[in-house]
């Protein structure tokens, strides 16, 4: 008989020597089972920790730039009121050219001052990687577009629609909306009608948008 015990196969042990290796097996089983479970409730703290360090991050990201945006807007619109004035002033001159050189640089300057971004019909662009970031954009009401949820929308809603039926704007009226990404996930859009605009039912989509006047 081989003294080579790595020989012996388990069924090969008498009863007395198998009870002592199924105890250790259990107890070692028992073991990693335990610390399986304490390293996925580690995960799951540090999992739920991060969600809230990113919510408030993302709060605070957003009142700073809510504020710098209420400190920027009236150095701004003093500058284009100066000069819209010399546009038009230009304009009833005939001097077209230089007009519509001072409407090109209006534009440009709501865009680097302020941020500011041409409609872009939806927001389908924007991703769950933007949720809680804060866009500016310049509008013009329409009651035609197609549009899902009250107050809170679906990224694939027409913009300028959803702006009318929550009332920043009215139709046929451009002004400046700020939009703020949101997570659509968990969320039941519910349509209604508001301001001439009717908006849909939708389930859950990834994500969705708040419209706030500025």
């Amino acid at each position: 008989m081989s003294d080579d015990a790595d020989l012996i196969g388990l069924d090969e042990l008498p009863d007395d020597a198998r009870a002592v290796v199924d105890a250790a097996e259990r107890a070692v089983s028992a073991v990693r089972d335990r610390a399986a479970r304490e390293a996925a409730e580690i995960r799951a703290a540090a999992d739920r920790e991060c969600d809230a360090v990113r919510v408030r991050a993302e709060a605070e990201l957003a009142a700073v730039q809510q504020t710098a945006t209420r400190e920027l807007a009236p150095l701004v619109r003093g500058l284009l009121d100066r000069l819209r004035e010399l546009q038009q002033r230009y304009t009833r001159e005939g001097l077209l050219d230089e007009a519509l050189a001072i409407r090109a640089r209006v534009r440009q300057i709501r865009g680097d001052l302020l941020g500011v971004r041409p409609d872009p019909g939806t927001l389908a662009e924007f991703s769950t990687t933007d949720i809680g970031r804060t866009v500016l954009f310049d509008v013009v009401g329409r009651a035609d577009g197609s549009a899902w949820g009250t107050d809170v929308y679906t990224a694939d809603s027409r913009l300028a629609s959803a702006a009318v039926h929550t009332g920043v704007v009215r139709e046929g009226e451009r002004g400046l909306v700020r939009v703020v990404i949101l997570d659509g996930a968990e969320q039941m859009f519910t349509g209604s009608e508001r301001n001439g605009v009717a908006t849909f039912d939708y389930g859950n989509y990834p994500v969705a948008y708040r419209i706030e006047k500025v």
